[in-house]
């Protein structure tokens, strides 16, 4: 009987077990998953983040080009509009004469307007009139006079070098003050003022550190959100969508939540993702319909028609 009511026991125990076992598979699979449409997300934007990026690069370029080809029309249309080509036989000829087309040699001179004219022989003609005169004779060098030699032991002894006194030791340093980061409020406000001051990745450094120290704290909303703005201000606009989507994800009554929906929805539009953009924007009206960045999101909207 007592042997009964065990095995009762076990066939009892099974289905929780099993329960339990099928729960934890459950979370397992769900993270993976998770984790599968972040990564391909993050994949695709980065190649539309590249695909922005060289479509920038070629419009550049085309500028460029198109500038360049300007300059040469310019250049070409101010050589068109010169003085023509002089004429041959008509310039700088003398009143009453003209200059003969092609100089014609005579036997002492050459043709200018009927006249004939000497030939005049310079020096420039003749190579031969100016050769290079023969070097001067080098002077003798000059004699050197033997040093006098002296005997080392009559050799005067220099004078002692004067003493100094040793030097006085050095103060000891001043102890350095306490870092003003000591508390989570001091770390965060020296990552803003990094922000602030453009230096983007030196900011997101410090609100990492904030985040990884103090991940419960009122501000971490906050510093994960001026992460996000950090990349968005570099025009990373595929990790600001990342980061601002953890904000929403982590924190979606904060009042950050809302800012960071009106940043998804700008980024998508950055990087050419309208629908994306026109989604993100809507879902800002519907859960924040009162905030300011809805009112931002409605102007956002009205641009992209939606």
């Amino acid at each position: 009987m007592k042997s009964l009511k065990l095995l009762l026991l076990a066939l009892l125990c099974l289905p929780v077990v099993g329960c339990v076992t099928t729960q934890k598979e459950a979370n397992t699979v769900s993270a993976s998953t998770e984790w599968r449409i972040k990564s391909l997300e993050e994949s695709f934007l980065n190649f539309r983040e590249q695909q922005r990026q060289a479509a920038d690069e070629d419009q550049e370029a085309l500028q460029r080009i198109e500038s360049r080809l300007a300059a040469i029309e310019g250049e070409l249309t101010g050589l068109r509009g010169g003085s023509p080509a002089p004429a041959k036989g008509t310039v700088d000829a003398p009143a009453g004469e003209t200059w003969v087309g092609d100089l014609k040699p005579e036997d002492d001179g050459w043709v200018e307007g009927g006249k004939s004219q000497p030939l005049v022989e310079n020096d420039e003609e003749k190579p031969w009139a100016k050769l290079p005169e023969p070097p001067a004779a080098p002077e003798p060098p000059a004699v050197i006079p033997e040093p006098e030699v002296i005997d080392r032991a009559q050799a005067p002894k220099p004078a002692p070098a004067p003493q100094t006194a040793a030097p006085a030791p050095k103060p000891a340093p001043a102890s350095v003050p306490a870092s003003s980061a000591a508390t989570p409020k001091a770390l965060y406000e020296q990552g803003y003022a990094r922000y602030n001051a453009g230096n983007y990745p030196g900011a997101r450094t410090l609100f990492d550190d904030f985040l990884a120290k103090y991940p419960n704290d009122d501000l971490a909303a906050n510093a994960l959100y001026w992460k996000g703005e950090t990349y968005y201000s570099e025009k990373d606009y595929a990790q600001a969508i990342l980061t601002f989507k953890e904000v929403t994800g982590k924190f979606p009554k904060h009042d950050k939540a809302a800012a960071a929906l009106l940043k998804i929805g700008m980024s998508y539009d950055r990087v050419g993702d309208r629908d994306n953009a026109l989604f993100y924007l809507r879902a800002l009206q519907q859960d924040f319909p009162n905030s300011s960045a809805a009112g931002i999101g409605r102007r956002e909207l009205s641009r992209l028609g939606g």
